[in-house]
């Protein structure tokens, strides 16, 4: 498997994207780019207008990957949480429940078959199923029938796949939020806690016998899940509609422990390994401390700490990060996007001490400070503005360089673009068939601009982003994927 001829996404929802488009008189499929639906409503424009730098299309499908190079992806499966779509919410009250669908589905991408169906039933669990089985019965040959995808179950299967055909591209199945096992709904707060913590046991046991187990698992999302708190990750207009607040910021629960060492064991099938984006910095200090108790004590057995999807938030310290809230002030001035759901210098050392992975996300708004940004799209020029954004994403990546300070640390970074995740993507490269260009034109601005040569550390430009494309996510994959 050459270094030059593919690309590996740790984190993208091609599956999630495809599933919630879905429509009976519109089906959808994980090949072919499908377009959002729209409500045309004053509400429904306002909602466009709100979110217009998020893609209105499918970012990660199948044929779009082929086109940019990427032949490995993590796809992330995502039963909605619903915190986007609870009717007492504040958005039900004020613009009624047409108004908030429409909200939803004009920002989001989710179909309005797939909108009334979340309405009317509340199993998670039901829909992680459901999304799974769509994503395993639909491999094989592409409509064309040029080319192939196939769901891997280990690092063998996944080698012998791509070395087939050149034309095979191969899925690797992950999930976003614990929530899926059934926590985090009304209806699992008002449970018998011995009885929910049976039945996320036996929920988590029926998916690590599917043929395909999760490789990793996004422990923590937006809403609070009863396992552990998440960070602040809505946008102002956001927050305006959803709330967040419960279980914002806490740490991990007595339940979410045990569902934490019962998703890590190898007693009861594959371990799953855990992704901390999206964990509170509580519940990611309580983590780092499992991990580090847990790999002291069998270096035999090491677990890696994974952050698939991130940028950095510009401190140097863990505490540094909380010593102000996560608002829109609090970023206004700053360099990178300050919120205590990126990551500082001193987390950066504890992945990297793990042995763990971090995914470079394509997201503009966790990269920038709220300053910076609005500086680089006022630029007209649209050449120049690219420019910006490029070495926006370099200076992010060589704070991940600065903070470890030795040349294993470029052994660490992957791509993780979240593609189909609701994101603002960069401009230039709003989808996978735009990948290969980006790889080409960081290259070369880092070829030109020499920015931070002596963190380089006698790599080469390209041999630093075919680590980033390619060569570190297949190291990983090959020591853990097994």
């Amino acid at each position: 498997m050459s270094i030059d001829k593919f690309t590996i996404d740790i984190h993208c929802h091609n599956t999630m994207r495809a599933w919630h488009n879905f429509s009976p008189s519109n089906p959808s499929n994980l090949w072919e780019k499908n377009l959002n639906e729209v409500i045309d409503t004053k509400i429904g424009k306002f909602a466009i207008n709100q979110s217009k730098g998020i893609a209105k299309y499918s970012q990660s499908n199948i044929y779009s990957c082929i086109n940019g190079g990427v032949r490995v992806l993590l796809d992330s499966l995502y039963p909605l949480e619903r915190g986007f779509i609870n009717s007492e919410s504040f958005s039900g009250k004020i613009i009624g429940k047409q108004g908030a669908k429409a909200l939803v589905i004009n920002a989001t991408g989710l179909s309005e078959y797939r909108y009334d169906a979340y309405k009317e039933n509340e199993d998670y669990f039901q829909e992680l199923c459901d999304q799974y089985d769509f994503l395993v019965s639909a491999q094989g040959k592409s409509p064309c029938t040029d080319f192939a995808y196939k769901v891997v179950n280990n690092y063998e299967d996944l080698s012998e796949w791509l070395s087939q055909d050149k034309n095979n591209l191969a899925v690797i199945v992950t999930i976003e939020g614990a929530h899926v096992f059934g926590c985090g709904l009304e209806s699992s707060m008002n449970m018998n806690p011995k009885k929910l913590e049976t039945t996320l046991l036996q929920n988590i046991k029926k998916v690590k016998e599917w043929d395909y187990p999760p490789f990793f698992i996004t422990f923590a999302h937006h809403f609070w899940n009863q396992l552990c708190g998440h960070a602040s990750t809505l946008p102002r207009t956001t927050k305006l509609f959803c709330n967040q607040q419960k279980g914002l910021n806490t740490g991990f629960t007595s339940l979410g422990k045990n569902v934490l060492k019962e998703l890590l064991s190898t007693k009861n099938g594959k371990r799953m390994l855990i992704d901390i984006r999206h964990m509170s910095i509580q519940a990611r200090l309580e983590y780092y401390s499992f991990v580090k108790k847990h790999n002291s004590q069998n270096p035999e057995d090491l677990i890696p700490i994974i952050s698939s999807h991130t940028a950095v938030n510009g401190f140097d310290t863990i505490l540094q990060s909380i010593e102000k809230k996560d608002n829109a002030q609090k970023v206004h001035s700053s360099e990178f996007f300050s919120w205590s759901i990126n990551l500082s210098k001193e987390e950066i050392v504890i992945i990297h001490e793990s042995n763990g992975i971090i995914g470079v996300i394509l997201d503009k708004g966790r990269h920038g400070g709220a300053k910076k940004l609005k500086k680089i799209n006022s630029i007209k020029n649209k050449s120049i503005q690219k420019q910006a954004y490029l070495q926006l994403i370099l200076e992010n990546v060589f704070f991940y360089i600065e903070a470890v300070g030795k040349k294993t640390a470029w052994d660490m970074l992957t791509l993780g673009t979240d593609f189909d995740g609701v994101i603002t993507h960069f401009d230039a490269y709003d989808s996978m068939d735009k990948i290969g260009d980006l790889k080409v034109d960081l290259t070369d601005c880092l070829e030109a601009s020499k920015f931070k040569r002596e963190y380089w550390f006698d790599y080469k430009p390209k041999e630093l982003l075919d680590k980033i494309f390619h060569s570190n996510a297949n190291e990983f994959l090959k020591t853990y994927f097994t």
